[in-house]
């Protein structure tokens, strides 16, 4: 059985250490990257992000859209209240 090759890289950093995802076509790495980008603490993002693709177009549509997905969830930290410890 023969295997589909990578043509979409992408290298996200994250505290402990960059995390390399490949992909056949550009759905299934823009699912692979919001995955593993909802898994990250919402206080580590933005995440430093690369995308390395044949297609040139391809690569700046996700790196596009992935920058505005975490732009999204940082919004969403931010807009959370945050709530005071109670003392004993």
């Amino acid at each position: 059985m023969s295997e589909i090759p990578a043509t979409v890289a992408i290298l996200i950093g994250t505290p402990a250490g960059a995390r390399l995802l490949a992909a056949a076509t550009e759905r299934e790495a823009a699912r692979n990257a919001e995955l593993f980008l909802l898994r990250l603490p919402a206080e580590t993002l933005p995440a430093p992000l690369w995308v390395q693709c044949a297609d040139k177009a391809a690569g700046d549509r996700l790196t596009a859209y992935l920058s505005d997905f975490q732009a999204e969830r940082v919004e969403e930290r931010d807009a959370m209240p945050v709530f005071p410890e109670r003392g004993p």
